[in-house]
């Protein structure tokens, strides 16, 4: 033992000096395998990830270039800046890590700050509203420039290769130095036995051995490779620095692979894949239905990543084959969803570059996709809106005087749309001076307002007018700076048209409300006036017969019954015009009827204008018409004629011609069958219509007229009745010399009007008995008058129930019933049913100066014989009583006794 122990302190001394040499060069391998681990690995891994983060900030660059919303130019400006601290931070440990020449480090940080400007300017363009500049100086300056970057980078990769190459070189010729003292050591020692020998063998060369071999698998990539030396002195220490090292190196690669949150594979040259991290992983088995674990080693790249079109296998093997690097949106279909990821593929070299496979990273853009898709659908569905509204908008940049309008703003100005925002310059170009006035002013209340609410009529280019409503606010900054302008127009002609369509047509209900009311009113005073007239005539008539002929009381009584009968038409012609039942077209002779309008006509039209009427003599033929019709024709275009000359009193021409229709009307017209047509013109004197309103005149509503002066349905009325009744009108006008309406109308064969009336001396006359009701002592007492001179018997009521008792007790004692239809308590109407349903053969003949329950249609339902408008002269009367008895009737005799009280 003291031997072994003077042996073993002898070589101890041997050792202790070889072994500071060795120890020597040991910490000299140390040192190096230290420099080995921190310049391959660290500076290189930096390198690349630099490397990687200048193609994410190329990427984002480009997401600014493509912002379209000021939400995403801000997340893509928070990435870049993100990324660019990351950048710095790792040129800065290349600095200190790189052990080669400090100048290439220098030149790439130098390209990379030159980078910066270029950012900044893609920035500030985006901002400014150019992302199409920003678009192209991303796709040219900014992507070259990004290359040369890459290229720099790539330079210093390689650089670092080549010196990682020397720092091993080094530390295999430092190992061999080691291992010389360590076979001198060894020699020396080799007398001291082989337990001392293989016990330094054993405590020192094989852990270095194990030390090299692992750190040359390290130096040709095989970073799974792990140290199992384990002790407490220098070699172990070095052992436990290397171990601890490869499971940074290796942890820290892994978990960057399986943590990051983008897909991320790599497969061999033959195109297998052997590494799929766990977002790959996911993805690969929704495609295969195979677990991940299987797909490593056994499946091909296009087997795992099958998208739709086909082409990550493609992009993999172009990749693999000619060093490209691609990058292209790639679909994926899977279970339940589409998704889309930017996929891009590269070349993966080891350590000293040579190709080992082709690695591929995807990043999901399915979401972003589905929101540029919404942002679409959303944008498309608010310019639908906006044209279903006419509804446009716009916006104006105080800053650069830019203005941007909507699609639909652009229309509702009748405007071609601009691609691109528009200068106040080009705004002067493409509208009208007084739409840039308009514009201006609008501005101008929003700048000193902060907002305003106007409405507008505008002309369009093409001559058309609109009206738009619209609202307008200022966009201020923080500091209360004017940003921007902006607000919405609405296009509200439609409903400024229906707007005005409602007032014409309440107008227009007012106006027919009050001529019912006035035709209401027009009834009630007919009928009270043609009871007056009734005893006026009734009275007037037998005072007739009293006195001498040659009298001059004889002549007051026909002056009398003259101005009675004129009252009588006049009525009639009140009647005419107020009555409201519709119009059954009959034969029709103009003379009289144009002539009772005219006198109308006469009464409304101021007294300084003349009335020239020329109705033509001779035979008349008819047209087929309704009477109310011609009077509406005959006053409207009176008024129209009237209303020509309100400034001066002229002379207003009616005539009525008839005879064939003129070639040169025929010609205007082909629609008109040949023959006979009545032609009824008004000339006036007044100011004439110009052509372009000549035009018009037809159209509903178009009046020349000021407001409150007229609808502008006259004339479309009375062209509507012409063309009702087949016929035609024709319209020549001077400007400044009159205006000529001339309307024909085709005639139809038949008979003249009778005789108003035949010869006093041939009135007929009989002996029945009459039984007379009217509520009117008048009219009852001078009716009763007539009656008794023709030789009929009459007895009299004054109420509807009284005259029902009086032919219930002896139905069969009369012979006719003439009564009224107003009447207390049991009106003519109901009367007669009452006195039917008694005796159904009795004739009845029913009188009214005017009702509104019962027509002549209604009155032959219920079975009257005869329905009669009061007053009625004796002779009318007369042959209205035989007419009523029957056909062919003679006078009877009746012997009845009729109650005293009842006698006249």
């Amino acid at each position: 033992m003291h031997r072994l122990g003077i042996g073993f302190g002898t070589i101890l001394i041997l050792m202790i000096s070889l072994g500071s040499v060795a120890l020597h060069q040991m910490g000299q391998l140390s040192d190096l395998t230290r420099k080995m681990y921190r310049h391959p690995f660290q500076v290189s891994n930096t390198v690349q990830r630099v490397d990687s983060n200048i193609i994410r900030l190329h990427n984002a660059m480009k997401d600014v270039a493509l912002s379209r919303i000021p939400q995403e130019l801000q997340i893509a400006v928070l990435t870049m800046q993100a990324l660019e601290e990351e950048i710095e931070r790792d040129f800065k440990a290349i600095k200190r890590l790189y052990l080669g020449e400090h100048a290439m480090v220098d030149h790439a940080l130098a390209l990379y700050k030159e980078w910066l400007p270029i950012r900044d300017e893609i920035i500030m363009l985006v901002k400014d509203g150019e992302p199409w500049r920003a678009a192209e100086i991303a796709k040219g300056r900014g992507a070259a420039h990004m290359e040369l970057i890459t290229q720099s980078m790539a330079l210093l990769n390689e650089s670092t290769q080549y010196e990682a190459q020397i720092f091993f070189n080094h530390t295999r010729k430092v190992r061999r130095q080691a291992f010389i003292l360590m076979y001198w050591a060894l020699g020396l020692a080799f007398t001291a036995g082989l337990y001392f020998t293989w016990l330094v063998t054993r405590s020192v060369a094989s852990p270095v051995q194990e030390i090299v071999e692992v750190s040359d698998a390290i130096a040709k990539g095989d970073l799974h490779r792990q140290i199992t030396y384990h002790s407490e002195d220098e070699v172990g220490q070095m052992a436990a620095s290397l171990r601890h090292m490869l499971s940074g190196v290796i942890g820290e690669g892994q978990s960057i692979k399986r943590g990051i949150p983008i897909v991320l594979w790599t497969a061999d040259t033959e195109l297998k894949m052997t590494y799929i991290n766990r977002a790959a992983a996911t993805l690969a088995e929704e495609l295969t239905e195979v677990e991940a674990e299987g797909l490593v080693g056994d499946y091909r790249v296009d087997e795992v990543m099958k998208d739709e079109d086909g082409l990550c296998g493609i992009m993999a093997r172009k990749s693999l084959l000619y060093g490209m690097q691609n990058d292209m949106e790639l679909y994926f279909r899977c279970a339940d969803d589409v998704r889309c990821l930017r996929c891009v593929t590269s070349q993966l070299k080891d350590l000293t570059g040579q190709v080992v496979g082709v690695m591929g990273v995807g990043i999901d853009i399915t979401q972003r996709i589905k929101a540029e898709e919404r942002l679409m659908e959303s944008e498309a569905r608010l310019e639908e809106a906006q044209r279903i509204a006419h509804l446009g908008h716009w916006e104006v940049n105080l800053e650069t005087g830019l203005a941007t309008w909507s699609q639909e703003f652009y229309r509702i100005f009748g405007l071609e749309p601009a691609g691109e925002p528009i200068s106040r310059e080009g705004l002067k170009k493409i509208v009208s001076p007084e739409h840039f006035e308009i514009i201006d002013r609008i501005l101008g209340a929003i700048l000193n307002e902060g907002r305003t609410v106007f409405e507008e009529r505008i002309t369009l280019p093409d001559g058309t007018t609109r009206w738009v409503v619209g609202k307008g606010l200022l966009a201020r900054s923080e500091e209360g700076t004017p940003l921007s302008a902006f607000g919405t127009v609405q296009d509200v002609t439609e409903q400024k048209q229906a707007e005005e369509s409602r007032r014409t047509l309440e107008g227009e209900l007012r106006q027919s409300q009050k001529l019912q009311a006035i035709g209401t009113l027009a009834g009630g005073i007919a009928h009270d006036f043609n009871n007056i007239l009734a005893a006026i005539l009734g009275f007037s008539e037998l005072l007739e017969d009293e006195v001498q002929k040659e009298s001059l009381e004889h002549q007051y009584v026909e002056e009398i019954l003259k101005a009675a009968r004129r009252a009588r038409d006049l009525v009639k012609q009140i009647l005419n015009f107020s009555r409201q039942a519709d119009q059954t077209l009959t034969p029709v002779f103009l003379r009289p009827v144009i002539g009772d309008a005219v006198k109308l006509l006469r009464a409304t039209i101021p007294s300084t204008i003349t009335i020239d009427i020329s109705l033509g003599e001779g035979p008349e033929k008819p047209v087929m018409a309704d009477p109310t019709q011609i009077h509406q024709m005959v006053m409207n275009l009176g008024a129209n004629a009237a209303h020509a000359m309100k400034h001066q009193g002229r002379r207003i021409a009616v005539t009525l011609t008839q005879g064939p229709l003129p070639a040169e009307v025929m010609g205007r017209h082909t629609d008109l069958k040949p023959g006979e047509y009545q032609c009824f013109t008004i000339d006036d004197q007044g100011c004439g219509l110009a052509p372009e309103t000549r035009q018009r005149i037809f159209d509903p509503f178009f009046t020349t007229k000021e407001p409150g002066e007229g609808t502008g349905m006259g004339l479309s009325v009375v062209h509507g009745i012409v063309k009702a009744l087949k016929g035609t009108i024709e319209v020549e006008s001077v400007v400044g010399q009159g205006t000529r309406f001339a309307i024909y109308l085709p005639t139809v064969d038949a008979a003249p009007p009778d005789a108003d009336a035949p010869d006093e001396a041939a009135l007929p006359t009989g002996g029945e008995h009459i039984l007379l009701v009217d509520d009117e002592e008048a009219i009852l007492s001078a009716t009763v008058s007539s009656l008794q001179s023709l030789g009929y018997r009459v007895t009299k009521s004054q109420a509807g129930d009284e005259a029902l008792g009086l032919f219930q007790n002896a139905p069969d004692d009369y012979h006719l019933v003439i009564t009224d239809m107003n009447m207390p308590n049991l009106n003519g109407a109901q009367l007669s049913e009452k006195l039917l349903a008694i005796r159904p053969d009795i004739p009845i003949i029913l009188l009214t100066g005017y009702s509104d329950q019962i027509d002549e249609p209604l009155a032959k339902k219920i079975g009257i014989r005869s329905y009669l408008l009061k007053p009625l002269a004796r002779n009318q009367l007369a042959h209205a009583v035989r007419d009523a008895m029957g056909p062919g009737s003679q006078p009877v005799a009746v012997t009845m006794e009729v109650p005293e009280n009842k006698v006249p």
